[in-house]
């Protein structure tokens, strides 16, 4: 009787350790948020990621350099990545702009946000 507990309770330990296994990393995300010094967001801002100023690549399989993207109406702004990394932000709208560094990592959403002086 003691061996059959045994080896089911190592059946159910591997088959476990298989499915824990098996899990699947989300791609990291990033929501930026763009404010203007007084705190309202800012809309149609202009959104840079890019890894660094030489001239890196933010994807190196896709050749990416940069990932641009405009703010909504909430002054808001959304990227997913392929890999954790690390990236600078530029954020600018007319004469206005601001940076920040971007710390991403799998299964999570990093929430930024950057004030446009």
């Amino acid at each position: 009787m003691l061996k059959k507990i045994s080896f089911i309770l190592i059946v159910i330990i591997w088959f476990s350790a298989i499915l824990i296994s098996c899990h699947k990393t989300e791609p990291p995300k990033a929501v930026i948020t763009i404010t203007d010094t007084s705190g309202a967001r800012v809309a149609n801002a202009k959104v840079t990621v890019y890894a660094n100023p030489n001239g890196s690549y933010i994807d190196p399989q896709e050749h990416t350099l940069n990932a641009i993207q405009y703010t909504d109406d909430n002054g808001e702004s959304s990227f997913t990545f392929k890999n954790k990394a690390i990236f600078n932000v530029k954020a600018e709208k007319s004469n206005s702009q601001g940076n920040k560094l971007l710390i991403l990592e799998e299964d999570k959403t990093v929430y930024l946000s950057i004030t446009i002086k």
